[in-house]
């Protein structure tokens, strides 16, 4: 039976839904802070659907959007916070999952390629790699631009430990930078990441550059979202403005995941607004046909 690695859905928005009171540019992290019963029970939930690789609530944790916030000298102690409710969680469901390590956009999401050098970019990405130095697996999410993302492989490299590379595209196939999925697999063959995906894109844009993605690098994935657009996020917005399409059912978004196995895809999971009940209704459809496995253990 063929393994494929199923990670956990959309965390962040997940959390951010269920905290009713808390509007923050943190988004997530700012929940964590207030209310890290609310972080435990997603995490729990997201278990007991049958994800087994969990990512750490620290996306927007990063130190430049925490230094915007003059919240910088909190660093540290979120990132602990982020492994604690993570722990309880696993704790609590008795269930072995991997740990995954965030490694998203250092400025924020759905961004062009920032006025960075590398050596800037790879040296912030190291202090987040440091922080987080017990997670089992790394995943850099969501990324944009060849610039970030050869900066991020190079910090997680750093670390000795299985990671996944994860690539948003826009509409039109590209990266938001310009750049095509061909370029951006090029600049991180070399690296030598687990498994290279897309995330946070489309299901639709997912599904239609899947066989591409296969053809150019032997282990694949995606997540999806389920936004009706993000581009007020692009434009430095909110999250708050952000709306989930009523269209993407459980059952909806498992025949799009189907899809992408059925191209060659062995990493599956969810991104904003794929819930637990997404989660759940693809465990337990796809596990009549393959081995559902952490991350880790990727054959």
């Amino acid at each position: 039976m063929t393994s494929i690695a199923l990670l956990d859905g959309g965390l962040g928005q997940e959390i951010y839904r269920r905290a009713h009171s808390v509007s923050s540019p943190l988004w997530s992290v700012a929940v964590m802070l207030e209310q890290p019963d609310i972080v435990s029970a997603v995490h729990a939930d997201f278990i007991r659907a049958g994800a087994r690789t969990l990512t750490l609530n620290t996306y927007a944790a990063t130190p430049t959007r925490l230094r915007e916030q003059n919240m910088f000298e909190q660093f540290a102690a979120i990132h602990r916070q982020a492994f604690q409710v993570l722990e309880r969680a696993i704790e609590e469901t008795g269930v072995q999952v991997d740990i995954a390590g965030c490694l998203p956009p250092l400025t924020g999401s759905y961004r062009g390629q920032p006025a960075r050098s590398f050596e800037d970019l790879r040296d912030e990405y190291a202090l987040i790699v440091q922080r987080q130095a017990r997670a089992d697996v790394f995943l850099i999410e969501t990324i944009t631009n060849t610039l970030e993302a050869r900066a991020a492989c190079a910090a997680a490299q750093e670390s000795g430990k299985p990671y996944g590379m994860a690539f948003r595209l826009e509409a039109d196939g590209r990266l938001r930078s310009g750049e095509t999925l061909a370029e951006a697999v090029s600049a991180v063959r070399d690296d030598g990441p687990t498994a290279v995906m897309l995330n946070c894109c489309d299901p639709e844009v997912l599904t239609a550059a899947m066989p591409e993605l296969v053809a150019l690098y032997p282990r694949a994935g995606g997540y999806a979202n389920a936004f009706k657009s993000v581009e007020s996020m692009a434009q430095g917005g909110s999250v708050d403005a952000l709306e989930a399409r009523p269209d993407i059912s459980p059952e909806a978004y498992t025949a799009q995941v189907r899809q992408w196995l059925a191209d060659g895809a062995r990493v599956v999971g969810g991104c904003c607004e794929i819930t637990p009940g997404h989660i759940r209704n693809m465990a337990e459809a796809l596990s009549v046909d393959f081995e559902l496995v952490p991350f880790s253990q990727l054959g």
